[in-house]
């Protein structure tokens, strides 16, 4: 009997042993699920604020390659990866201000 006892005791105690250790790797896991997207939001935060910077210097028509060794970039053609979709916009301008000119000329001679 006295062993039966001590069989229960011990298994009585062990639940609660375990229960303690579920709990803390419980919170633990949430603590880490939680860190996940205050991370994530930091990253998204840093990156945004450099490519803003970059596209801003690269619209004062700062040099790529000052932009380039400013971000850190390996070379200057990652940097003009980044920049290559900003490009398109300029020679949207560049057409426009040419089309106006000739609007302009074409308007004048037949005035």
């Amino acid at each position: 009997m006295v062993t039966e006892t001590l069989q229960y005791f011990v298994f009585f105690c062990r639940p609660a042993y375990s229960a303690i250790l579920v709990k803390c790797l419980i919170i633990n896991v949430l603590r880490f699920i939680l860190a996940i997207p205050f991370f994530t939001a930091f990253l998204n935060i840093t990156y945004t604020a450099r490519h803003t910077w970059a596209t801003t210097a690269y619209y004062c028509e700062i040099h790529p390659g000052i932009i380039s060794e400013a971000m850190g970039h390996s070379s200057i053609t990652v940097t003009e990866t980044y920049l290559k979709p900003f490009r398109s916009k300029k020679i949207d301008e560049a057409n426009k201000q040419v089309l106006d000119f000739v609007k302009r000329s074409v308007m004048g001679a037949s005035a």
